[in-house]
Parts: C-alpha cells; sequence; structure tokens
C-alpha cells in the first residue's frame, strides 16, 4: 500500500515532523520511520519485518495510506464570473500619513468614487444574487484612502443597497476598512448601519502616533480609542489590523497587551510591514525571526483573554489552492469605475496593475465587461501551479500568500521567494506542533480524540514511532 497523499518531512530538533495536510494529520519520527516513509511514497516494498510491522500499521491507523482520505480544498468554483460581493475604493484622500503606506495616500492625486459609479456596483452584484437564487449580498468600503472621507457616497450607496435588498426580501450585509479617525456622528451611523469593521491600529499609543500621524503631524491615538472605545459601549463588533515595523517589534506583546487592556475586538491580525509604497525607503522592515518571537508572546496573551490572534498566511485549519479572492474572484470598484481583483490595486496607477485590473463598466452596453483572458490568468494563480512552493508544507494554507505582494518578488511571473515565507513556515510549524503537543505529544490526526490517539500511538509504538531512538 502506497502513500498517495502529499506529506512534508520537516526536520526537527535531531527528529523529524511528519506532515500530511489533506489527511490532518502529523507525527514525530526518526530517520528510521523517514526511510521506511520514502521507500513507500518511492513505490519501493519495504521489508517487513518485526521491527516496521507495527510502524505499518501505525500508518494505516492514521489512514495516511491509500486513495481515500484527502480532504477537499477550498477552492473557487468553475464558472462564469458572477460575484455576489462588491467593494468599493470610494477615495485616495486620507487624513492620515502613516509612514508605511502601501497605497501613498496623500501623495497622489486626488481621486473620488461618485455615487452613480458605487450604484452601478451594487446593483451589479444584486442582480447576481438573484440569478444565483441567493437571498442576501455584501457591500463593502475599503481601497487606497480613508473611505469616510467620501461620507456622502458612503452613506447614500449603503441606503441604496438597502433599498434594493428590501425591494425583494433579501439582506445585504455592510462592512468597512477604517483608520478609526471619525466623528461622534460617524461612529453612530457605522454603529447602526454596519455588521462590523476592521479598525486600523498600530499599539501602544505613542507607536500609533509615531507610525499613523494625522495628516497635519498631531497625534492620532486620541482619536482612535475613542472610536474603539465607543464601538465597545455600544456592543459594535469590529476587528484590530495592526502594521509591525522593525521600530515596533520589540513591543509587540506589549502593544498586545495595551490593546486587551483598553478594547474588545473580535479578532487581531497582526503583519510585518510590507515593502510597498512609503514602506519601501523607510528601512523598517523586520527581522523574520524578531516577528516570530514577539508575535507568539504576543499570542498567548491573546489567548488567555479569548481574542483571536493572527497572522494571514499561518492559517493550518484552512485547506485551500489559492490565497485570496484577488486570484479571479473579486469584484472591487476603483473610483474610476475599473474592476480590479485586489484591494491593493485600488486604482490604474499602481504598479502591475494592469495584470490585477480586468473590467469596467461600458456605458454603451450599459453594463460591465471583463477581459476573460485576464481573469483566466487571475484564476490560474493557485497553489499547483506555483514551482516555488511545491515541497513547502505550508502550501495548502498559505496557498502563496498574498499575490500582490509576492509578486513585487518574482521573476516576471514566477515567484522567487519572500522573507514572508520564514515567518509563515515558523508560525505554521508552531501550530502544528501545538496540536500534537495538545494530543499527547507524539501525533495528531483531526477526528481522533486524544485518548484514541494515546492508545493508537501506544498500541504501535516502536523504534520508528518513537522520536529520538535509532
Amino acid at each position: 500500500m502506497r502513500i498517495r497523499t502529499d506529506i512534508f518531512i520537516v526536520p526537527l530538533l535531531g527528529n523529524y515532523l511528519v506532515y500530511a495536510p489533506l489527511r490532518r494529520v502529523a507525527f514525530i519520527t526518526n530517520s528510521a520511520g523517514i526511510q521506511f516513509l520514502e521507500n513507500l511514497r518511492r513505490s519501493e516494498t519495504p521489508r517487513m519485518d518485526r521491527q516496521n510491522e507495527p510502524f505499518m500499521g501505525f500508518l494505516r491507523a492514521i489512514h495516511l495510506l491509500g486513495d481515500e482520505g484527502d480532504l477537499p480544498i477550498s477552492t473557487f468554483e468553475n464558472r462564469t464570473f458572477k460575484p455576489t460581493e462588491v467593494t468599493l475604493f470610494l477615495t485616495s484622500r486620507c487624513n492620515l500619513r502613516c509612514i508605511y503606506c502601501y497605497a501613498l495616500a496623500g501623495d497622489r492625486a486626488a481621486s473620488e468614487m461618485n455615487l452613480i459609479t458605487a450604484m452601478r456596483g451594487i446593483a451589479y452584484v444584486w442582480r447576481n444574487t438573484i440569478e444565483r437564487g441567493r437571498t442576501e449580498f455584501t457591500v463593502g468600503y475599503h481601497g487606497g484612502g480613508e473611505p469616510t472621507m467620501n461620507w456622502e457616497v458612503l452613506t447614500k450607496s449603503f441606503e441604496y443597497a438597502k433599498r434594493l435588498a428590501r425591494s425583494n426580501g433579501m439582506q445585504v450585509h455592510g462592512h468597512m476598512a477604517t483608520n478609526g479617525v471619525l466623528s461622534y456622528e460617524k461612529r453612530q451611523w457605522i454603529a447602526n448601519h454596519f455588521c462590523g469593521v476592521n479598525v486600523s491600529i498600530d499599539g501602544l499609543p505613542d507607536v500609533q502616533n509615531i507610525q499613523r500621524p494625522m495628516h497635519s503631524g498631531r497625534q492620532s491615538s486620541d482619536d482612535v480609542f475613542e472610536t474603539v472605545r465607543f464601538f465597545d459601549n455600544v456592543q459594535f463588533r469590529y476587528g484590530i489590523r495592526m502594521t509591525v515595523t522593525a521600530l515596533s517589534v520589540e513591543r509587540l506583546p506589549q502593544s498586545i497587551a495595551y490593546l486587551l487592556e483598553n478594547t474588545h475586538p473580535t479578532h487581531i491580525q497582526v503583519e510585518p510591514m510590507y515593502l510597498l509604497g512609503r514602506g519601501k525607503d523607510i528601512g523598517m522592515a523586520v527581522e523574520p525571526l524578531a516577528f516570530v518571537q514577539a508575535f507568539m508572546e504576543a499570542r498567548s496573551m491573546a489567548r488567555q483573554c479569548n481574542v483571536d490572534m493572527f497572522y494571514s498566511a499561518a492559517r493550518m485549519d484552512v485547506l485551500t489552492n489559492r490565497f485570496c479572492q484577488s486570484c479571479g474572484e473579486g469584484f472591487n470598484l476603483t473610483p474610476q469605475g475599473l474592476v480590479s481583483s485586489c484591494y491593493e490595486v485600488p486604482g490604474p496607477e499602481f504598479e502591475f496593475a494592469d495584470e490585477f485590473i480586468f473590467g469596467r463598466y461600458k456605458n454603451d452596453s450599459q453594463r460591465f465587461e471583463f477581459d476573460e483572458e485576464k481573469l483566466m490568468r487571475l484564476r490560474d494563480r493557485s497553489i499547483e501551479h506555483i514551482a516555488w512552493c511545491e515541497k513547502c508544507f505550508c502550501k495548502w494554507h498559505c496557498a502563496g500568500d498574498c499575490v500582490y505582494k509576492t509578486r513585487h518578488r518574482s521573476v516576471e511571473l514566477d515567484f522567487a521567494g519572500d522573507p514572508r515565507c520564514e515567518i509563515t513556515r515558523l508560525l505554521t510549524l508552531q501550530q502544528i506542533l501545538e496540536k500534537i503537543g495538545q494530543n499527547g505529544g507524539k501525533v495528531w490526526a483531526e477526528g481522533y480524540i486524544t485518548e484514541a490517539l494515546r492508545r493508537i500511538a501506544a498500541q504501535y509504538s516502536n523504534n520508528l514511532l518513537n522520536a529520538g531512538e535509532a
């Protein structure tokens, strides 16, 4: 019986981690166990004697062998592009001047979406929702600036979405990414209309003020924390999005502790600064190991408070072949009415925009038209086609990471690795080892309770399974 699933072997302090993500199985073994597995993987017939028969029984017991058993991965349907969610990039204007802003907000010529463009995008996904027999659609607000700077279009467009939804008994869900510098009236409107928002906060007030100052140079922390206190008081759901630079990485645990004490988010997403936009030239890239060490210390605090703290590419509970909707599923409208697949390409002036902008509204036909060739190229950007990732144990979780960011690290169109890869591998490895540790310290197999796993490990225990033995 052969191994017919992806298995990855990771050296681990003199032993080895064996990981089969599509079977949701991981265990620790030694060099003899690895040799036995390699023989199985090469279709050789291993020598079956009293020494390795128990190990073969162990592999059968955890369903690592045979054709059946791979779990389905999350992937996009092979169908006509018919989204039921639109994200509107309302403006390039911003009231902050974040030192690392990927979009260079405030440095570029201002562009604003008009209400007609917003309504066209909303009506399009509403009609798609009807055609697909669904009962709800989503309107999001994002982009290269602060969405609330185009307040009239934001409020009127969402009111329009609500009218469409009411007209045939549907539900519309609204969400937004915001920097949190909002007036009382805006906070109140958002809490009354949206199902949730993500607020960008970089942690301690002095870190926030250095990394995310107002456009005038004034401090922003008082305004932002006043906003989240308001959300907490009215029990409105929000998450926090934090960027870590070389300046702030050592204080990440203190920043998380401060947020846990003073705010009540549903989650905290923590990412290293990207080398895009203003972040390219400020010399504050985070050293991967420093980020991982600070992240793990901070995450232990968040867990004690039952707050989900995560980094986007380390997600072993997800099985997928694409990182996000930018691979040919995103329907995002730029201020000019162009269709972008990616949040980080909010206009035609952005690098590689021609690869990610694949449609526009045509006045003569009064409908959105898409470049099918571009759309197919975006959809082809799945993990099966990324040679660099072929032997990485994170491939079915990370799925090649953020398409736009890795595009900046590619040779022509071929991804050639990124410092984020080291972060992703270390944090994913930690997640796998935690699963093993929670289930007795030798093996993890999803679907087995801890006691069952211990019995399996004990029943088949031998020199091939016992780590540390020759």
